[in-house]
């Protein structure tokens, strides 16, 4: 069985992508796609999350764990066709776990009785979402949410006695 997945991000409003992957194939396989077509090293951890009824739990597929428990899963084992169950329409993709940044994966349908050997992309539309913020981008994403107004400008102190004036050392 072949799933049919759409991927969006809040980062990025016009990005699209559709990739499509066989049942048999791992959340790795998935995860190795997704990281070719995003441009991202395979530096950084990155983990799915499928929610279970009423999304109230969530099951973790990670590249962190290694030992299988009742809702993390390692992420090189476990095939797609194991967890995706009917019911479940959307997961998420966490791509930088630190500040909690993800794809939105929506499986838009199914196709029967046909096997790939990699995860195709079908489309990747759009400028992607970057790997890593640094501080500038972090900076300029969180300006935009807070709309905060700048600091005001008070120049370039040339000199710091002209402030404070001379200050006296004090040995203890």
């Amino acid at each position: 069985m072949i799933y049919q997945f759409r991927c969006s991000c809040q980062e990025s409003p016009h990005f699209q992508l559709e990739i499509d992957a066989d049942s048999q194939h791992s959340f790795f396989d998935l995860h190795l796609a997704l990281q070719s077509c995003l441009g991202f090293q395979p530096l950084e951890l990155a983990s799915f999350f499928i929610p279970l009824a009423r999304g109230r739990e969530q099951i973790e597929v990670t590249q962190s764990g290694g030992l299988k428990t009742a809702r993390v899963f390692p992420i090189r084992n476990t095939l797609l066709g194991d967890l995706m169950k009917p019911g479940i329409r959307f997961f998420r993709y966490v791509f930088d776990l630190m500040n909690d940044r993800y794809l939105q994966i929506q499986l838009t349908g199914t196709i029967m009785e046909k096997n790939l050997r990699e995860p195709l992309v079908r489309m990747n539309r759009g400028k992607a979402p970057v790997q890593i913020m640094d501080e500038e981008l972090q900076e300029e994403v969180f300006d935009k949410l807070n709309k905060k107004k700048p600091n005001a400008d008070y120049g370039i102190l040339t000199d710091y006695y002209e402030i404070f004036g001379e200050m006296e050392e004090y040995v203890l």
